[in-house]
C-alpha cells in the first residue's frame, strides 16, 4: 500500500479549468470518498491520478514516488493502480476469468501464475465456479465484483472507483458496497472513491473530502464533516440541514428557534442545525410555540415540518424523530434545540 499526495493540482479540459490548485492528502491504507455534484470535477481528478489525463500543473505521489508533473507523466501502465470506472467494463468477447488475467499480461507471468492469482481473486470476491462464464452471463452485482478482481489482480499501490455502484438498484448497491468495501479494507489497500450520494461516503469512508468547483473545501472524518461543517455548503453537502438566520452578541447567538431575542446592533450571520437536533413536544416546559404542517413517515424515523407561531421567521423548519409518531398537520406543538451551536458570520 502507498500513500497519496496531490498538491496543487490544476486540469484543463479545452479552455475550462476542471481542477482548480487542488490539494488532497491521503494515508497509506486508508478509503477516502470525494463527494461533490455532478461536474464538480470528480471524475477529471480520479483519472488525472490514473494518468488518463495529463494536468496543466501540480504534482502526483504515490509514497515517495513522483508520477506527475510539468516535465513528467508517467504512463497508466506504469503506475500499478487499480481502477474501477462507473460501468464495469468487462470485455464482452472475454470469459471472467480472461477478463481477470487481461490484467496481468503486461507482466511477465507464467500461465501457471497467472492461473493462481485469478483463482485467488475470483474466491477473493466469491465467484470461484464463474470463470467460464461470459459477462452477458452474469448480474450486474457480479460483474462489479470482476471488474473489482480485475483492478485488483496486480496489487496496486492504489485503487480509484469512480461511483461503480450507481448503475445499481437500492438494495444491491447498498449490498455491493459492503462487501466490496470490506474487501478493499482487508487488503489494506489505499482507496480513493468518488460520489455524489452523501449517504454512500459517510458509511463507508474512513475519511470524506468534500469537492467544489474543481477545489477540496473541507477534508475530515465522517464525524467530522457532518458534526463540524467549515461552510453551509458544506454541512449539506452531508446531510439535511436548516440554514437561519441569526445575530451574536458578545458570546451568545440568537436566531429563530431562540427563546431570546437580540439587539439590533449585534453582529447578523446564519447558522446551521440539523434536523435530528430540534426536539418537538406537546409540553408548554420549554421551547416556542409552533404548528405542524406536515408528516413524512419512514418508518425507522419520521421528519416533522412545522411553522412557528409567535416569530418573525415565516420559513418551515424540520425535526427528524424517531420512534412512534404523536403529531399530526395542524397540530399545535412545542420546538427547541439541543446540539452545537454552528455560526458563519455573512459579510
Amino acid at each position: 500500500m502507498e500513500s497519496l499526495d496531490v498538491n496543487a493540482l490544476t486540469v484543463h479540459l479545452g479552455e475550462r479549468k476542471v481542477l482548480d490548485q487542488l490539494s488532497l492528502q491521503i494515508d497509506a491504507g486508508t478509503f477516502t470518498a470525494i463527494l461533490g455534484p455532478s461536474g464538480c470535477g470528480k471524475t477529471t481528478l480520479l483519472r488525472a491520478i490514473a494518468g488518463l489525463v495529463t494536468p496543466t500543473s501540480g504534482a502526483i505521489r504515490y509514497g515517495k514516488q513522483l508520477v506527475s508533473i510539468s516535465s513528467l507523466v508517467l504512463p497508466p501502465h506504469k503506475r500499478r493502480i487499480g481502477y474501477l470506472p462507473q460501468e464495469a467494463a468487462l470485455f464482452p468477447h472475454l470469459t471472467v476469468f480472461d477478463n481477470i488475467s487481461y490484467a496481468l499480461e503486461r507482466e511477465r507471468f507464467t500461465k501457471d501464475q497467472k492461473r493462481k492469482i485469478v483463482h485467488e481473486m475470483l474466491e477473493l470476491i466469491g465467484l470461484v465456479n464463474y470463470g467460464d462464464r461470459m459477462p452477458s452471463q452474469l448480474s450486474g452485482g457480479q460483474q462489479t465484483r470482476v471488474a473489482l478482481a480485475r483492478a485488483l489482480a496486480l496489487e496496486p499501490k492504489v485503487v480509484l472507483l469512480d461511483e461503480p455502484f450507481s448503475a445499481l438498484d437500492a438494495t444491491l448497491r447498498s449490498e455491493l458496497r459492503d462487501e466490496v468495501t470490506s474487501l478493499l479494507k482487508k487488503r489494506g489497500a489505499t482507496t480513493l472513491m468518488v460520489t455524489h450520494d452523501r449517504e454512500e461516503a459517510l458509511v463507508t469512508a474512513d475519511m470524506i473530502a468534500l469537492m467544489r468547483d474543481g477545489k477540496i473545501i473541507q477534508h475530515g472524518t465522517p464525524a467530522e464533516v457532518y458534526s463540524t461543517p467549515s461552510t453551509p455548503y458544506a454541512a449539506l453537502s452531508t446531510g439535511d440541514a436548516l440554514v437561519l438566520p441569526a445575530r451574536r452578541d458578545g458570546g451568545k447567538i440568537f436566531h429563530p428557534l431562540s427563546s431570546e431575542i437580540s439587539s439590533e446592533s449585534s453582529e447578523s450571520g446564519i447558522v446551521v442545525i440539523r434536523p435530528e437536533e430540534i426536539v418537538v413536544s406537546k409540553s408548554s416546559s420549554s421551547g416556542q410555540r409552533a404548528v405542524v404542517t406536515r408528516v413524512e413517515y419512514y418508518g425507522h424515523d419520521a421528519v416533522i415540518e412545522f411553522g412557528l407561531i409567535e416569530s418573525a421567521y415565516l420559513g418551515t423548519l424540520k425535526a427528524r424523530i424517531a420512534g412512534k409518531v404523536h403529531f399530526a398537520p395542524g397540530e399545535s406543538v412545542f420546538v427547541s434545540h439541543e446540539g452545537p451551536i454552528r455560526w458563519f458570520a455573512t459579510t
